[in-house]
């Protein structure tokens, strides 16, 4: 958009209600060349990624009507998707939290408050650096 289009690294969806953060998450991937979808809703999320696959999703946990370890938990089940990086941004940071996220298949997860915007980056270009390499 901003840079000649970020659209060269791929597609990101952020599943985000809290707009402060995603006014800092969805900005600074553009930046670093990814093109962004923002869906503040889980049911929101699931109705894009029929249509859609992105490269990588940032999803929260605490979502109006269906929560993050819904989504988390369809996204896994589905043959198309099984295989789709998904870290984890959430406020909860309670042991049983990441436990239950990384069961129902979770790449990664950050607790917010201990994550810098870069860190979450370094994060998703590992992830996504992965990915690229074991498709070769």
């Amino acid at each position: 958009k901003e840079l000649g289009g970020g659209v060269g690294r791929g597609l990101i969806l952020v599943v985000e209600d809290d707009t402060f953060l995603k006014n800092l998450i969805v900005p600074r991937l553009e930046h670093e060349g990814f093109k962004v979808e923002w869906v503040s809703e889980g049911k929101t999320a699931l109705e894009f990624l029929k249509k859609t696959a992105p490269l990588l999703i940032v999803l929260d946990l605490l979502l109006p009507g269906i929560d993050g370890f819904q989504v988390l938990q369809e996204i896994r089940q589905d043959p198309r998707l099984k295989a789709l990086p998904v870290i984890i941004l959430s406020n909860l940071g309670e042991q049983e939290h990441i436990d239950r996220a990384k069961m129902l298949g979770a790449d990664d997860y950050l607790v917010k408050a201990h994550f810098t915007l870069g860190e979450i980056t370094e994060k998703i270009n590992k992830l996504i650096g992965l990915k690229a390499h074991v498709n070769k």
